[in-house]
């Protein structure tokens, strides 16, 4: 892969462009829960940029983001720790890191992001990981210009203040004040005290810890991408369909086969079982609902479990329903303040055969549109260190890219000698759907 360097055009503190009120802001115990940051690559083409538009995309969202600011005043305060261990938020105004850069290749350089390569992590700023808790930026913003004229927007946020649909809420919001909106079209809401303290029980957060190996595990994991068309996802969607008189979403089936092509390619032994997770937005479960805007920690894990042997002599439909169904209990549980019978949760945990799923393809991060259209590509940013594996075992649904139009792009983190066997596994379920394989490697 080619290397590329960015240069740092220029770093600063941008605060809310209007004082606000100095208030101490509560964090319920489900923002509590995770403390830490999360990272996301936003890419803009330059075609798209019109020529009324300022030639500068720095300078427009460095001025979007003093303004949208004002509405989102926790993230320009800091983290204070409290009597009892916990956090909550002091709105001091002191404001959040934006840095402009510039980088010296054009935006091919970077590929789609469909692997993982070292340089890409010029793209976002963070301080250093000793930085005290109290003393940390909760956003940064970094807009690195490549020759051609299109640009990646760097995002780094503190997962306590919001979860990806929150922060998909704000990154909309700025870009609405980047094309001259007064005031953002869904008004934020904080009000962490209307999520209830036992709430969190009924979430199942601590399932995903699982999906980390142990830190001695030295397996040689990588970044790689696939792509399935909607042509095809549809053509199994309408055969499933037809044949159980039931519908099913697009997440539901690339799941589907995604588990059963990941379950097949490592190997797993017969008897043993293979263990499911991937989040559910929740704001709607609970009574009363959370209202539109509310940005904060909201989602939940969902807990899908079959045995190896069971799993893959059944069907795809058999994947599909098990998906389903922790999807529907998941909801259940917390309308009815019923706790997941723990028999269910008494599964084995061995790390291989665990794996979570991202859906990231409606969470907002797309429609920020700065005045130059839609976001052309997305991307998380993690490192690949030994000390931050909270990416293996996983996988990420995005929109399709460049290289696989009007599809679903599956971003996977596995080891390199798994990544050909996941995706003939891949290609050979598809292949008992369909007589045209609708399938690319990016």
């Amino acid at each position: 892969m080619d290397k590329f360097h960015v240069n740092i055009i220029e770093r600063v503190i941008v605060a809310p462009s209007l004082p606000s009120p100095k208030a101490i802001l509560h964090l319920n115990p489900i923002d509590n829960s995770v403390r830490a940051f999360t990272n996301l690559l936003l890419v803009y083409d330059a075609s798209h940029r019109p020529v009324s538009v300022s030639a500068n995309p720095a300078k427009t969202i460095r001025e979007a983001l003093a303004k949208v600011l004002v509405y989102y005043p926790a993230f320009a305060g800091r983290l204070r720790n409290t009597e009892n261990g916990q956090l909550e938020v002091a709105c001091t105004g002191e404001g959040v890191i934006f840095v402009e850069a510039m980088a010296d290749n054009d935006l091919s350089v970077l590929r789609d992001f469909n692997e993982y390569d070292p340089s890409f992590q010029q793209l976002v700023y963070s301080l250093p990981e000793d930085t005290d808790v109290e003393d940390l930026h909760l956003l940064s913003v970094k807009v690195t210009c490549f020759t051609c004229g299109g640009s990646v927007v760097g995002v780094r946020f503190h997962h306590s203040i919001c979860d990806g649909i929150g922060i998909g809420q704000f990154l909309i919001s700025m870009g609405e004040m980047a094309r001259g909106e007064l005031k953002p079209s869904l008004e934020p809401i904080w009000n962490r005290e209307m999520v209830k303290p036992d709430h969190l029980i009924y979430l199942h957060f601590h399932l995903f810890q699982f999906i980390r190996p142990p830190l001695k595990f030295e397996k040689n994991n990588i970044q790689a991408a696939m792509g399935l068309s909607y042509e095809t996802i549809n053509y199994i969607k309408q055969r499933m369909m037809k044949e159980y008189k039931q519908s099913f979403s697009t997440f539901e089936i690339v799941a589907g086969l995604v588990w059963l092509a990941r379950t097949k390619s490592y190997r797993i032994p017969y008897n043993e079982n293979v263990n499911l997770m991937f989040p559910i937005d929740l704001r709607k479960s609970v009574d009363p609902p959370l209202p539109d805007g509310y940005y904060g920690n909201f989602v939940g894990s969902a807990f899908a479990m079959d045995n190896v042997q069971d799993l893959l002599n059944g069907s795809l439909f058999r994947a599909v329903m098990i998906i389903k169904k922790a999807s529907f209990y998941l909801n259940e549980n917390l309308r009815s303040r019923n706790l997941m019978k723990p028999s269910t949760l008494k599964v084995d945990m061995k790390h291989e055969n665990v794996i979570g799923f991202g859906d990231w393809r409606n969470l907002g991060f797309y429609e920020a549109d700065f005045g130059w259209g839609n976001a052309v590509n997305v991307s998380p940013m993690e490192q690949q260190r030994q000390s931050d594996l909270a990416m293996q075992n996983y996988f990420i649904f995005l929109r399709s890219s460049k290289n696989m139009p009007n599809g679903v792009k599956i971003l996977m983190f596995m080891p390199a000698e798994m990544v050909t066997h996941f995706n003939i596994e891949m290609e050979s379920l598809i292949n008992k759907y369909v007589a045209k394989v609708c399938f690319a490697k990016l």
